[in-house]
């Protein structure tokens, strides 16, 4: 059974390493009329994911 598991299921160390660099921010799906960004990747918010934040300024207001 155990053999079975590891055909179907992939291996964790290749999808953490996919995680960890993501190319760019990506919106939120779960709001999309905000400047809310994921910077860790695709949005999972509909699925209790991690919580976006607002995209880097370009430094204070004037």
């Amino acid at each position: 059974m155990t053999t079975l598991l590891r055909l179907l299921l992939p291996d964790p160390r290749v999808v953490r390493e996919k995680r960890s660099a993501p190319a760019a921010p990506v919106p939120c799906a779960a709001r999309p009329g905000t400047p809310f960004r994921h910077l860790d990747g695709p949005c999972q918010c509909f699925f209790g994911g991690p919580a976006p934040e607002f995209p880097p300024t370009a430094g204070s207001p004037a």
